[in-house]
């Protein structure tokens, strides 16, 4: 029998370690490999993996790939947050296409009646506008 590791996640709730056990199972782990450990100070649950050395790795991906954000420490998110920000300044050029493409984007949403009657050009009003001038 080979030598087995264990990998482990926390989970805030029933459900999001439920979620991580079928992540697992889908991906080829057994089931009869996975414990579910409840937190006797609050809701939580700690899942334990029994699987070889070569597959932790996969296994910690595949338990860590349902973490909430609210569960995220603020230091995870301090770094992606400086990552973006240091991503922006080092590439201003693609902020900028990407901010006139998204107001292309918006503009060409906003149906074509209320741009117009946004400018006071209602469409009854320039129709009766033109009758009244073949009526002259």
């Amino acid at each position: 029998m080979p030598q087995t590791t264990v990998a482990t996640g926390t989970f805030p709730s029933r459900k999001a370690a439920d979620q991580a056990v079928q992540r697992l199972v889908s991906s080829g782990f057994a089931r009869n490999s996975i414990e579910l450990h409840r937190h006797d100070e609050d809701e939580g649950y700690d899942l334990e993996i029994h699987t070889r050395a070569e597959n932790v790795k996969r296994a910690q991906r595949l338990i860590r790939a349902s973490v909430p954000m609210s569960a995220m420490s603020m230091r995870s998110m301090g770094q992606m947050a400086s990552g973006a920000v240091q991503t922006a300044r080092s590439h201003p050029l693609i902020l900028l296409g990407a901010g006139f493409l998204a107001g292309f984007v918006i503009y060409n949403l906003i149906p074509r009646a209320s741009q117009e009657q946004a400018r006071g050009n209602s469409p009854s009003r320039s129709g009766q506008r033109s009758k009244r001038a073949r009526h002259r």
